[in-house]
Order: structure tokens, then C-alpha cells, then sequence
């Protein structure tokens, strides 16, 4: 982002409206800020950050109302306009602040305006502007919030060390905004759904294996085993489970083996005791059915004399069957004479008929031949009449063509009345509408209000409740300062005794090696008159007072570390009062209940000004409704006139038409009603006409045919009289030669086809059914000869007895059989569920490490987005510490820190400085105010390179410092505007505060801000 022009109105210290144009600073990118103290000098760094992000650039500074002049006219309204450049696109943003003018009770309204400049047009780049989608477009352009713009680009009195000692946390959010590492934490959210669901898979596959072991005493009986031992056990054991199935398995195996040779037995006796059945009921079957057969041939032998009978009656039947043919053609030819006769007489009737309608059709015939007049006349009408039927036809059509276009222009007309109402009543929903949004834009008007006053109540809360936090903290890191320094204390003193003991066991050892006459090596005396002495109890070996010493020392490093903790503690807490105190905090006020109502208040209003959205988007449909109302008005006007138009030019050339039309035939149905009267006309006389002509034809046809047909019938009866008498004489002349006296005695004997076949089948069924039985009768003998009848009872009941054998043989099988099965079955589903219970288990065991891995809860307490983050600082660190070592002589060197934070905080983003003449390397808050400046100095320029280097999208051509160099000594000065000059060489405008005059002396460009006699204050670029 490069500042091009600031406009800031009745804002802070400048009265009327103040213009700072970047522009003027032509080819110098480096200058300095320039004024007495209060002239205003901090307020161009708080108007650039107010238009960007609608807050000051301090965090003392959050009250945006207490931004507004206090020298402004009330009726000059408080705003700030910013025009800059990023990513080769210009925009210009807008914000005003509302203020309430004397004698009034309510504040103006606020703006907050966002646009694109393009050909110095002004295209905004929000579809709303209002304050929420502005700061988000604009921290979408920057790549920035508001804290971490003040952090990196804008470093305000009181923060520009922040990012420097801040603690990991606030690095952490930085750093992902800036370098996008949300997808590794997006991993860890992942790996915990993974992580979850496969102990789901874990547990349920658990519940199946448990569920195996459950159906074990439904499916197998219970005896005395291994299996049901380890099953009554309150933990079985999967492997002796697996045995016992194994051991029941093979037991059953045995089992079944058994039964099935019992079955296998039982079985073969059955089969053999059956076949032995079945041979008895074969013999007495032979045996009776030999008796049957003796009493059928003699029933048969009882029939010969009715046999004899009836093969004479065949044999008269025969010969008269011979005469048959000529007695059918004697009564076929006497039925033909009779049939010849009838017909002659029919002919000789039809043939008078035939006469008498030839003559009554003879006299239809004249009577018809005379209307020969009548039928022409009719043609001719008709003729007329089909003539007018095209223009009748168009008559109707014209008609109906009428009728549609008066339809259509009454619709129309009645149509232009609605739509008339509509645009009336769309008129009237606007005028209420427009009431509606001004009643809910002026209950809006605290609304950007409320929300900076609720950021400002939210922070002070955050800040208070991490203060009472640490509070408490030091509380309990007291407590154990306490606990531990007692404990300490306790074994110093147990170790004085025990160090006590030892040298005076030293003692009695070296006594007893004294000798009277030598030379003590203690004191060099020759006599010892008084040696030490001592009991076995007070025995303390070396490697003893070593271990507690050992232990001493450890007690004595936890007591000095909790003395340093707690000392740290307190000082931070110090700190962290300070800065409460700076902001006024009252630690009796109840923030939270502020808060929340304030939040309440939001909410309400949140609410109302998404109903002014759905209100304000309502009235946008009406209107565009109403406009698409009205256009649909105009057309249909235009519609309706050329509808009328059209409707008096068809009624005239209608009216000129139906003058040259008949009055009674003007109508379709009227004209077709008398064409079809005359068509019947006509066609009924031609009809008559022509049916008398074909009648008469077909009369003197019929005559003619029944004369020829007389004659005929009249031979053909004289020829078939002859046929029936030459048949006779032949019928009875054969009747003789067959020996019959008459007619009668061949009649008698006659007999028909089926009788005789019915005779004849008698005979051959009576003869073949006597030979057939005397031969099985002969047969059966043979076949029962030395054989005697057999009890089948006593036998029937060995094989019921046996079939009971081994069918109860076989059920014991089956069932032994199905027990083996079930435990293989068992034992096959148990060995599978618990390996994949074991695969699962150790798949949750992989995720659940990898998860704890990733989400920090290791050893480092790093988690896989802080680990990848560590990557970015250091490479920051060591951008930084390229200038570092240069504006402090080689002293400090920054490197990031590998202390863990405390309470399982995530660790590994703290920064320690390297003293290079110590030699030791210790917190970064240690360093001196100037040290510190140089420091962060030299972190935001390195966090600047770095990102740059990264990301192409946050592009920092702009920087601006707030004091800080009144730290430094001279030759510190001096290497930190080296520093900013090489920085401006590579194309990037920074800004300084500063009352010193080196740093004036040094840099060409100043910005004067001065401080007018009256109160307030204008600037001005001064080159050198």
C-alpha cells in the first residue's frame, strides 16, 4: 500500500480540511514528521490507519469519537479521505464520524465509502457501503487487520515492540494471516475425525468379538472343558478361547465319528431285515393272486354257450351288411324323386310370380318417365344455392373475425383498468416503503457507534480477565515458591547432618589406623591419647551423601527456578497493570455486564439493519415492477388502438359483403340447411328414377330365368323316375341270390357297423382273455410250487424296530456333527474379529499418535502449523539479524527461543537475543528501551523482506515509525538512519517521527506540522 493524498476534516488537531499530498515528496521516499509536541504529528499516522480500518493507530487511542477537532465549526462534519495505490490499482476510502451538533439529540450520520478510481471515476468495490463489508474488502486489498497493520506497517508510540516480545499466541495469528498456514491446522482437525472414527470402527469391531463370546453357550452345550472355564473367568483369554474351541471341536469330531458307525450299523440291519419283508410279501402276493386268477377262468368257461350265440348272429349280420349298399341307393334315389318333384312345382309358382311383377313394374315405369321436368328444375336450384356458399362461408369467417377483435379489444380495455390500479397501488407501497427505510436508517445511526464502543469494551475485557488470570497464577506459583523453598530448606538441613555424620565416620576410620609413635597425617603428632570412636549406626557411606547431594541440588534448582518464575510473574503482572492503569481501567467496573448489554444493543440493531437490507431490496422489486408495469401500460395502449383500428376496417368490407346475400341464406347453417333440401330433392327423384329403369331390367331378367329354369326341372324329373325303378329290380333281385324270402326277413338280421364291431370285439376279447388266464394260471403254479404263505406282521415290526435304531443313531450324528460345525464356525469368527479388533486397535493407536503429534502434544509442545510457522520466523530472524548486527556493533544476534511455554501452552515462536560479549542468550525483554527499538526495528524490516520474498499479493511499499529513536545514543542513531535510507533506496517510502535533530539533519524531506497561535494545526513537505 503507498499513501498518495491524506484529506483529514475537523479531525484531531486540524480544524478545517487538511490535505497531506505524498506527491510532493517527488523522489524522496525517506522523511521525517516535524513538530512541537500536541501539534498533531501522530494524527496523520492515526488518520491513515482511521480511513483504512476506522481505528486510531494506538490501542490508546480507541475512542474514534474523541477523534473529532475540538476547534471544528459545528456544522463541519469529522472526516478523513484517503488516496492510495496497491497492486497498480488506485481506490480511494471514506469514513466520517458522527457527532452530535449543540441544541440536538441525536448524532449525524456516519459514512463509511470504499471505490475503485479508474479514469477518475469514483466504481465502488462493495455492493454495500457499510462499515462491515468495507473493512473486510480492505483487509482483503492490505492482507492486514488492524492490529497486525500497526505491528508491521504502522508502528505507533507504545507498539512498535509488540510483535517483538509479544507472546506466541499473537505471533501465531499474525503469521497465519500473513503466510496462510490455515490448511495445517485444517490437517489437525482432519486427523481428529480420523483419529475418532477409527476407535468407532475399534469399539464396534469390539462388540462383535463380545458378541461372539455370548453366543458360545447358546450354540455349544455347556460341559466341563477349558472353553466354558475361561468363559465363567471375569478377563477370558483370547488364546485359551481359541484352544477350548480347538478342544470342543475335535471332541465333537470324535463324537460324530461314533455315531456314525452306530448309524452306519443299525442301518445295514435295516436293509437286510427289509429285503427279507419284501421277499415275504412277493411270495404271498404269487399266492393270491393265483387264486384270483382260478376264479376268472371259471367265470369264463360259464360264458361259452352265450359265445356260440352270438358268433352265429355275426355270421347272418355279415351277409345281410352285403345288401346294404343297394338298399341305400334305392332310398336315395325314391328321396331325390320326391325332392325333384317339389322343385318343379317351386319353379312353376316363381315362374307365374315372375309375370305379375314385370307387369306392375311396366306400369311404375311410365308413371316415373313423365317427371323428367321436375328432375332439371331441382338441378338448376341447386346449382344457385352452392353458388352462394363461398361467400356465406366468408360471411361467418368475417363475423367470427369481428367477434375476436371485439373480445380482444374489451379485454384490453379491461386489462389498461387493472393495470391503471396496479401502478396506483405500486405508487402508494413505494411512498410507504421509502417511509419505512428513513425511520429504520435513523434508528441505525448509532449502529458503527455501538460497534466500535463494544470492540473497545471487548479488548478492555480480554485484557482484564488475562490479568485476574495471572493473578491467579501467581497465587499458585506462590504457593509452590513456598512449598518448594520449605522442602529445600528441609533437605539442607538433613544433608548437614548427614555430610556431619560422614566426616566424623572419616575420623574414626583414620583413627583406627593410628599407631602410637607415628605421625598423625591430620595434625603430625606422634601420640594420640583421644581418638575418635563411633557406632555402626552412624555409618554413612560416600555414594550416599553423593545421592543426597544430588537430590540437594535438585530441590535447590527447583527452588531457585520458582523464584525466578515467580519474580517474572509479578514483574509482568506490574507491566500488565501498567497498561491497564494508562487506559483508565476501573477494576470494579463490571465490564462483562457492559458488554453483553452493549452486544444486546448491537444485536437489536444488526437486526433492524438487516430488515432495512430486505426493505430496501423490497423497494428495488416494486419499483422495477412498477416499471415493468408501466411498460407493459404503453405497449398494450398501442396494442388496443391498432386492435380498434383493424375492427372498423372488417365491419365495412363485412357490411358491403352481406348486401349481395339473400336475407334468408345469410347464415352457414341456413344456406346448407336449403342445399341439402334441395340435394335431397333432386337426389330422390333421380334416385326414383333410375331405381324404376333397374327394376323394370331385372323383371324381364327374372322372366326369362324362370322360363329356362321350368323346362329344365321338368326333364330332370322324368329322368330320375327311370333311375329309381332300374334301382329296385337290382335290390331285389340280390335280396334272392342271398337267400332272404323278403324284405322283412333281411331286415330282421341286419344289424349296423357298430353292433357287428361291438360283436366281433366280444368274441376276440372273451377268446384272448381265456388263453391269457390259462396260461398265467399254469405259471403261478410253477412259480408257488414248494412254497408255503408267510406272517408279514412279525416282520413288519423288526423293521420299525430297526428304523427307529438308526434313525435316533443318525439324529445323535447330526447333532454331534452340528456341534463340531458350530465350533469350527466359532472359532473361525472369533480368530477374524479379533485380528481385525487387533488391526483396528493399532490403527486407532497410529492416528491418536499422529494426532497428538500434529496438534502439539509432544515433547517440543510444537504443533505442525506452529512447526512450519518456526520455518517463516526463522527465516524473519535471520533477515533481521543482517541489520541487527550492524546497528549494534556486532553485540546482538536474535535467535528463536527453544524454552517451553508453561501450562502446555503451544511453544516454539519465543524470541531470545544472543549477547556476543556474554556469550549467554536470555529473554529479548531484557534489552534496554533502545536495544528494543533496534530490535524491532530490524524484526518488522526482516518480516517485511520475508514476506515480500513469499507472498507476491501483500506487497509493503510503505512504512511508518512513531518515535523511538530518543533511545538510542549517537552512533546508534547514525546506523539506524543508514539503515532506513538503504531501505528507501529500495523503493519503499517510509515515515519518522522524531525530535532529533540528527535525524532531521540527515533526512531531506520533513513533513512541518505547526501549531498555530489560535489552537490548531497545518503541514506542509519541506525539501532541502
Amino acid at each position: 500500500m503507498k499513501p498518495i493524498t491524506l484529506n483529514m476534516t475537523a479531525f484531531g488537531p486540524y480544524k478545517d480540511t487538511e490535505t497531506v499530498d505524498f506527491r510532493d515528496l517527488k523522489e524522496h521516499r525517506l522523511f521525517v514528521i516535524s513538530g512541537k509536541t500536541g501539534a498533531g504529528k501522530t494524527t496523520i499516522f492515526d488518520g491513515i490507519c482511521f480511513a483504512l480500518y476506522g481505528l486510531a493507530s494506538g490501542e490508546d487511542r480507541t475512542d474514534s469519537k474523541a477523534l473529532r477537532s475540538q476547534f471544528a465549526d459545528d456544522s463541519v462534519q469529522t472526516t478523513v479521505e484517503l488516496l492510495f495505490d496497491i497492486h497498480q490499482r488506485r481506490y480511494r476510502v471514506l469514513r466520517q464520524i458522527p457527532y452530535r451538533k449543540r441544541g440536538n439529540k441525536s448524532e449525524t450520520s456516519a459514512r463509511c465509502e470504499l471505490y475503485e478510481v479508474k479514469d477518475e471515476q469514483n466504481i465502488p468495490v462493495v455492493d454495500r457501503q457499510i462499515v462491515t463489508e468495507v473493512n473486510e474488502k480492505i483487509e482483503q486489498l492490505l492482507g492486514f487487520t488492524h492490529a497486525q497493520f500497526s505491528q508491521i506497517m504502522m508502528l505507533p508510540q507504545g507498539e512498535f515492540r509488540k510483535f517483538l516480545t509479544s507472546d506466541t499466541g499473537n505471533k501465531e495469528a499474525i503469521m497465519r494471516k500473513i503466510f496462510k498456514t490455515e490448511p495445517y491446522q485444517k490437517i489437525v482437525d482432519r486427523l481428529k475425525a480420523k483419529k475418532d472414527e477409527a476407535k468407532m470402527e475399534y469399539l464396534r469391531q469390539k462388540q462383535l468379538s463380545d458378541a461372539i463370546l455370548h453366543q458360545i453357550p447358546a450354540k455349544l452345550p455347556v460341559r466341563d472343558a477349558l472353553l466354558f472355564t475361561e468363559l465363567e473367568s471375569e478377563y477370558p483369554n483370547f488364546h485359551q478361547l481359541i484352544l477350548g474351541l480347538q478342544e470342543e471341536q475335535q471332541y465333537y469330531q470324535t463324537q460324530s465319528v461314533e455315531k456314525h458307525e452306530d448309524y452306519t450299523r443299525f442301518y445295514t440291519f435295516h436293509n437286510d431285515k427289509q429285503k427279507e419283508l419284501y421277499s415275504a410279501r412277493t411270495t404271498n402276493e404269487l399266492f393270491e393272486k393265483l387264486q384270483k386268477r382260478q376264479e376268472d377262468l371259471q367265470r369264463l368257461y360259464a360264458q361259452q354257450d352265450e359265445m356260440t350265440s352270438l358268433e352265429q348272429q355275426l355270421q347272418a349280420a355279415e351277409r345281410a351288411a352285403g345288401l346294404e349298399d343297394l338298399e341305400q341307393q334305392v332310398k336315395s334315389n325314391k328321396l331325390e324323386q320326391d325332392k325333384k318333384d317339389r322343385s318343379y312345382q317351386e319353379v312353376v309358382h316363381l315362374l307365374a310370380n315372375a309375370n305379375e311383377q314385370l307387369a306392375n313394374t311396366k306400369a311404375s315405369y311410365e308413371q316415373e318417365k313423365v317427371k323428367e321436368s321436375d328432375r332439371i328444375a331441382a338441378k338448376e336450384e341447386l346449382l344457385r344455392l352452392n353458388g352462394l356458399l363461398p361467400t356465406v362461408t366468408g360471411l361467418a369467417a368475417q363475423r367470427q373475425q369481428l367477434d375476436q377483435l371485439q373480445k380482444k379489444t374489451d379485454q384490453l380495455e379491461t386489462q389498461l383498468q387493472q393495470n391503471y390500479q396496479a401502478v396506483e397501488q405500486q405508487q402508494a407501497t413505494i411512498i410507504s416503503r421509502k417511509i419505512e427505510i428513513e425511520e429504520l436508517e435513523g434508528t441505525l445511526e448509532d449502529y458503527e457507534l455501538h460497534l466500535d464502543e463494544l470492540a473497545a469494551l471487548t479488548a478492555i475485557a480480554k485484557q482484564l480477565k488475562f490479568y485476574q488470570e495471572r493473578v491467579h497464577e501467581l497465587q499458585q506459583l506462590h504457593l509452590q515458591y513456598e512449598a518448594a523453598k520449605e522442602e529445600y530448606e528441609e533437605y539442607a538441613s538433613a544433608y548437614r547432618l548427614l555430610e556431619d555424620r560422614w566426616i566424623g565416620n572419616q575420623a574414626v576410620l583414620l583413627a583406627a589406623s593410628l599407631k602410637e609413635g607415628e605421625d598423625c597425617p591430620v595434625c603430625g603428632s606422634a601420640h594420640h591419647p583421644a581418638k575418635a570412636t563411633g557406632s555402626e549406626e552412624q555409618n554413612v557411606t560416600k555414594q550416599q551423601l553423593d545421592e543426597a547431594k544430588q537430590e540437594l541440588a535438585s530441590k535447590e534448582q527447583v527452588f531457585h527456578t520458582k523464584s525466578a518464575e515467580t519474580r517474572q510473574l509479578q514483574q509482568n503482572l506490574e507491566t500488565i497493570k501498567h497498561e491497564l492503569d494508562e487506559q483508565d481501567v476501573d477494576f470494579g467496573r463490571d465490564y462483562k455486564a457492559e458488554q453483553t448489554n452493549l452486544e444486546n444493543k448491537v444485536a437489536v440493531l444488526r437486526k433492524n439493519r438487516d430488515v432495512l437490507k430486505q426493505k430496501r431490496d423490497a423497494e428495488t422489486q416494486v419499483k422495477i415492477a412498477m416499471d415493468k408495469q408501466m411498460a407493459e401500460t404503453k405497449k398494450m395502449e398501442q396494442q388496443r388502438n391498432e386492435t380498434k383500428s383493424e375492427l372498423e376496417t372488417k365491419r365495412a368490407v363485412y357490411d358491403h359483403t352481406i348486401a349481395s346475400v339473400p336475407e334468408d341464406v345469410r347464415e352457414f347453417a341456413a344456406l346448407n340447411e336449403q342445399i341439402r333440401m334441395k340435394e335431397a330433392v333432386s337426389q330422390q327423384l333421380e334416385d326414383a328414377w333410375g331405381k324404376i329403369q333397374m327394376q323394370l331390367q331385372e323383371a324381364n331378367i327374372l322372366r326369362t330365368q324362370m322360363e329356362s329354369r321350368e323346362q329344365m326341372e321338368k326333364q330332370s324329373v322324368a329322368e330320375m323316375k327311370e333311375k329309381l325303378n332300374r334301382s329296385t329290380l337290382a335290390f331285389k333281385k340280390r335280396l334272392a341270390e342271398e337267400g332272404f324270402t323278403s324284405e322283412e326277413s333281411y331286415l330282421k338280421v341286419k344289424l349296423s357297423s357298430s353292433d357287428r364291431q361291438e360283436i366281433r370285439h366280444r368274441l376276440q376279447s372273451y377268446n384272448q382273455t381265456l388263453h391269457t388266464l390259462r396260461a398265467s394260471v399254469d405259471e403261478l403254479k410253477q412259480s408257488v410250487e414248494g412254497k408255503k404263505l408267510i406272517d408279514l406282521e412279525t416282520l413288519e415290526q423288526q423293521v420299525e424296530s430297526l428304523k427307529e435304531q438308526y434313525e435316533k443313531a443318525f439324529a445323535h450324528f447330526n447333532q454331534s456333527e452340528g456341534w463340531r460345525k458350530s465350533s469350527e464356525e466359532l472359532c473361525e469368527q472369533l480368530e477374524s474379529s479379533k485380528s481385525r479388533e487387533v488391526g483396528l486397535e493399532k490403527t486407532h493407536g497410529k492416528y491418536t499418535d499422529l494426532y497428538d503429534i500434529v496438534r502439539g502434544q509432544n515433547r517440543l509442545k510444537i504443533s505442525f502449523e506452529r512447526y512450519i510457522q518456526i520455518e517463516y520466523l526463522e527465516r524473519i530472524i535471520q533477515a533481521a539479524n543482517i541489520r541487527l548486527r550492524d546497528l549494534s556493533n556486532g553485540q546482538y544476534e536474535l535467535v528463536r527461543s527453544d524454552r517451553q511455554e508453561t501450562r502446555g501452552k503451544q511453544s516454539g515462536l519465543g524470541i531470545d537475543v544472543h549477547d556476543a560479549y556474554t556469550g549467554q542468550t536470555r529473554d529479548v525483554k531484557t534489552l534496554s528501551g533502545g536495544e528494543k527499538f533496534n530490535a524491532s526495528l530490524c524484526l518488522a524490516l526482516g518480516m517485511a523482506d520475508v514476506i515480500q520474498s513469499f507472498q507476491g499479493a501483500v506487497r509493503m511499499e510503505t512504512m511508518f515509525i512513531d518515535e523511538g529513536f530518543g533511545a538510542l545514543d549517537e552512533e546508534a542513531i547514525q546506523k539506524a538512519i543508514d539503515t532506513l535510507i538503504a531501505l528507501q533506496q529500495s523503493g519503499r517510502m517510509i515515515g519518522v517521527i522524531s525530535h532529533i535533530d540528527e535525524m532531521k539533519e540527515a533526512i531531506p524531506a520533513t513533513l512541518q506540522v505547526t501549531k498555530l497561535k489560535e489552537g490548531y494545526s497545518k503541514t506542509k513537505f519541506v525539501l532541502s
